[in-house]
């Protein structure tokens, strides 16, 4: 990964778990260049990032300051489900409904970036949140990007598997949410009727070197959905 954008992803990591808090002024641009070793220049490309991210803002004559950062309760999407039941305190289990390796149709293809019929893992897991099912993961993953994905990490977490073990860094996704009717899928097992509605978050998620390692359709309990942004007027 290019400089700038490790200290952009450390510095985001701080504010998120809460090391630099609201309306807390980031340490100037000089300090921050010998404490990562690098330019001034590369500290203000990872500022402009945060910026745009709507974390951070420069207030003229003054400094770099936090913003109110991504609320706390509600789930941070690229971090996993693992990991964020683990940051709140409940149990997870995974059940893996389906775990398979099939050719991409033209439609997945296309939203890979990858060739028709090149060979995707296809994912269907059940999430279990304190005994309690809350989503259904839908999931194509290619595998010349994410090698090795066995059924073992299947029942775990997939993300702490490409990060940790594939060394791969996760960066970026796109997303799309809809409501949509439960199907008999979500009756048998998130126990929500035929017809009534449930949460679909249809996403592309990227890699930090531009890759795309992920399509996926989660159906949520629209009782327990969270999201969290932020906005910013470019």
């Amino acid at each position: 990964m290019v400089k700038y954008l490790e200290i952009y992803e450390s510095i985001k990591d701080r504010i998120i778990k809460g090391e630099y808090k609201s309306n807390d002024k980031l340490p100037d641009g000089t300090s921050l260049a010998n404490e990562f070793g690098c330019s001034e220049l590369t500290i203000k490309k990872a500022l402009d990032i945060l910026v745009n991210d709507g974390l951070v803002v420069r207030k003229r004559g003054s400094g770099s300051y936090v913003k109110r950062p991504l609320s706390t309760q509600a789930p941070r999407h690229l971090y996993g489900t693992t990991r964020n039941a683990a940051s709140s305190g409940q149990s997870l289990e995974t059940v893996v409904l389906n775990y398979s390796v099939e050719p991409a149709s033209d439609f997945l293809a296309e939203r890979l970036n990858c060739d028709e019929g090149d060979m995707l893992y296809h994912l269907i897991r059940v999430r279990v949140i304190d005994k309690k099912p809350h989503v259904i993961e839908d999931t194509f993953m290619p595998i010349n990007v994410i090698t090795g994905l066995s059924k073992q990490n299947v029942e775990g977490s997939v993300y702490s598997y490409i990060t940790n073990e594939l060394g791969l860094k996760i960066h970026s996704s796109t997303m799309e949410i809809t409501v949509t009717e439960a199907t008999q899928l979500e009756y048998e097992h998130l126990n929500v009727p035929i017809g009534n509605n449930v949460v679909n978050v249809e996403q592309v998620v990227f890699l930090d070197n531009g890759d795309i390692f992920e399509y996926s359709n989660v159906k949520h309990l629209c009782d327990n959905f969270r999201f969290s942004t932020n906005f910013v007027k470019m």
